[in-house]
C-alpha cells in the first residue's frame, strides 16, 4: 500500500460523483472551490486508509467552512455524529463541518498525525480505535485513562489530548430523566467496553453499590478491580450470570450494556425471568436503534420507566463540541439537536405545525399570535377553541361540568388538530399533563415548552380573573407549587425548551422558528 498523502489543492477537485471506485481514488470537496484550500484533502490512489464516506459528504459539497471536524472508525458509514455537530455549527454560526473517515487500525497513528498537521480542529474516535488511539496522543485525561478508552481528541500544543465524553454524556442523560446516581444501587448487564465507562460513571457520581452481571466472570471482575482501586473502596462487585440470584432483593437502577437487542430476533440479554427484571426501578439500554429493544419492552411490560441510549449519544457529542470550541451549548439548542437525531434515526413522525405548551403566563398566546403572523400560519388557542365548541367560558365549564370533563374535551381537540397544517397552536396549561395528550401533541407538530420563572409568571397573571386554578388565598405560592409539579411533565412532553422571561419577543420567536 502506498503511503497516505495529504495534499493541498488550489484547483477545483474532480467531481467525486464521477469517480466509480471511491475506495481507490476519492476526492471530497466539502468546501467551495477556492475556499480554505488548506483542508481540501487528496487521498492518493490505492490508499484507502483515510477515505471519507462520500455518500455522507455529498450533501455538503457546496458549503464553505473554515474548520474541519471528523470521526475515525471502521466501519463508519452509518455514524450519526454529523447530525449532531453540523446542526450545532449551523445554529451557532460557526464555519465548521464534520466528516466521517473510514480508518483501518494499522493506519490509525499515521492518520491522527496527518489530521493534526493539517489543522483538523477536533476528532471523535469510535470502534475499533478507542483504546489503540491513546498511543498516538500527547496527553490523555484522567477519566479516559481510568476507563481505558478515548472517544474525543482535542487540539493542544504538539498533538491531540484524549477525553472520554461517553461517561459524562450518560450521566447527563440520566440527570435529564430525573435519575441521580448519588447513593444509588445499580445492576449492570454486561462487561464489555461500554460497561467499563458505565462503571466508572457510577463510581464517580457516588453510587453506593454496583453489580456487574456477565457470562464471563473474569471480564466483570477485571472492571470491578479497576473501579474499586479508583474508588479506594469496594463499590463494584462482579457477578457470574449463573449466580444472578446472589444479588440481594431490592430496587435498582438497571443498565443494559450488551449489544443484545441491536438485531431483529434478539432476545433478552440474560434469560433471568420477570422476577429479576422487576427489581428495576428504572431501566437504561445503551442501544438507541432500534428505539425499543427487548430489554426496554420488558421494562414497559413491568411498568418500569426506561429509556434508550439516544440521549447518551446526544450528550457525548455535545460535550465533545464544547471541548473543541470552548463554549457551552444551551438547553434550547441541545433540544434542537436531539430532535434532529430523532428525525434522522426514526424518521419525522409529526405534522408541520408549531405547538406551544407551558404554564399559564408563559407567553403562549402572545408568542403564538406574533409567530403565526410572522409565518403566515393560522393561530389556534385550544381554550378558545373549546369555549366556542361548548358555548361557555372555561371557568363556567369547570364550575358546571368539572375539570375531568374539560380535560376530556382537550383530548378530543388534539385529535382533531392532527388534521391541521401550517398552524401555531397554543395549549392550555393543563393539557399536556395527560400522557395521552402529550403523545398526541407530538404527532400534531413540533412541541415547544415556553418557560418563565415564578416571579415573571406571577407578574403576568396576578390581575387575571379568568384563571380558575388561581382563585385561592395565595396565588403566588400556588404558582410555585404548580410549576414545580408540572415542570418535569412539560419537559418530557416537549421537543424543545425556550425561555420567555429573558430577551425580546422577536428573540423568542427566533428560538422557535
Amino acid at each position: 500500500m502506498e503511503a497516505v498523502e495529504l495534499k493541498l489543492r488550489t484547483e477545483q477537485p474532480a467531481d467525486y460523483r464521477e469517480t466509480e471506485n471511491v475506495t481507490r481514488e476519492a476526492f471530497w470537496n466539502l468546501y467551495s472551490p477556492g475556499c480554505c484550500e488548506h483542508y481540501l484533502l487528496h487521498v492518493m490512489r490505492d490508499s484507502p486508509a483515510f477515505v471519507p464516506e462520500l455518500d455522507l459528504v455529498a450533501e455538503r459539497e457546496d458549503v464553505a467552512a473554515e474548520h474541519l471536524l471528523g470521526i475515525f472508525g471502521n466501519p463508519i458509514k452509518h455514524t450519526l455524529s454529523p447530525v449532531i455537530h453540523d446542526t450545532l455549527s449551523d445554529a451557532l454560526g460557526l464555519s465548521e463541518r464534520y466528516v466521517p473517515f473510514c480508518v483501518k487500525d494499522e493506519d490509525l497513528s499515521r492518520c491522527v498525525k496527518l489530521a493534526y498537521d493539517e489543522g483538523v480542529l477536533g476528532l471523535n474516535i469510535t470502534v475499533p480505535h478507542k483504546q489503540h488511539v491513546m498511543e498516538s496522543l500527547v496527553d490523555v485525561d484522567i477519566a479516559a485513562k481510568t476507563i481505558g478508552a478515548v472517544n474525543t481528541l482535542v487540539r493542544v500544543e504538539g498533538g491531540y489530548k484524549g477525553y472520554n465524553t461517553d461517561m459524562p454524556g450518560l450521566a447527563k442523560a440520566l440527570e435529564t430523566e430525573g435519575i441521580a446516581l448519588k447513593d444509588e444501587t445499580v445492576i449492570m448487564l454486561g462487561a464489555g467496553g461500554a460497561a467499563r465507562a458505565v462503571a466508572y460513571m457510577c463510581v464517580s457520581y457516588g453510587a453506593k453499590q454496583v453489580y456487574i452481571v456477565n457470562r464471563t466472570y473474569a471480564h466483570a471482575q477485571a472492571i470491578a478491580d479497576d473501579m474499586n482501586a479508583f474508588a479506594g473502596k469496594a463499590v463494584v462487585q462482579a457477578v457470574a450470570s449463573e449466580d444472578y440470584k446472589s444479588i440481594p432483593e431490592g430496587k435498582y437502577l438497571m443498565i443494559q450494556c450488551t449489544s443484545v437487542g441491536l438485531h431483529e430476533g434478539d432476545g433478552m440479554p440474560f434469560d433471568f425471568g420477570d422476577a429479576f427484571y422487576a427489581m428495576a426501578k428504572a431501566g437504561v439500554d445503551l442501544i438507541y436503534n432500534p428505539a425499543q429493544t427487548p430489554f426496554l419492552k420488558e421494562m414497559a411490560k413491568l411498568g418500569v420507566p426506561a429509556v434508550n441510549g439516544l440521549k447518551m449519544l446526544l450528550y457525548q457529542g455535545i460535550l465533545a463540541y464544547e471541548l473543541w470550541n470552548n463554549l457551552k451549548v444551551s438547553e434550547a439548542l441541545t433540544d434542537k439537536v436531539y430532535l434532529a437525531l430523532q428525525d434522522a434515526i426514526y424518521g419525522k413522525k409529526r405534522g408541520d405545525n408549531i405547538v406551544l405548551i407551558g404554564y399559564m403566563g408563559a407567553g403562549k398566546t402572545t408568542v403564538g399570535k406574533a409567530l403565526a403572523k410572522k409565518l403566515g400560519y393560522e393561530f389556534i388557542d385550544t381554550d378558545l377553541y373549546i369555549e366556542a365548541q361548548e358555548g361557555m367560558t372555561i371557568p363556567d365549564i369547570f364550575e358546571k361540568k368539572g375539570e375531568a370533563y374539560f380535560r376530556a374535551l382537550e383530548t378530543d381537540v388534539i385529535r382533531k388538530l392532527r388534521e391541521k397544517t401550517h398552524c401555531v397552536i397554543a395549549t392550555g396549561g393543563g393539557l399536556p399533563l395527560r400522557k395521552e395528550n402529550s403523545d398526541l401533541l407530538k404527532e400534531v407538530g413540533t412541541v415547544y415548552y415556553l418557560m418563565a420563572d415564578a416571579d415573571t409568571t406571577y407578574a403576568r397573571v396576578k390581575h387575571c380573573t379568568n384563571r380558575p386554578l388561581l382563585q385561592c388565598d395565595d396565588p403566588y405560592a400556588k404558582i410555585q407549587a404548580m410549576m414545580k409539579e408540572r415542570g418535569p411533565v412539560y419537559a418530557r412532553a416537549c421537543h424543545i425548551r425556550v425561555r420567555t422571561d429573558h430577551g425580546t419577543l422577536e428573540e423568542v420567536m427566533d428560538e422557535i422558528k
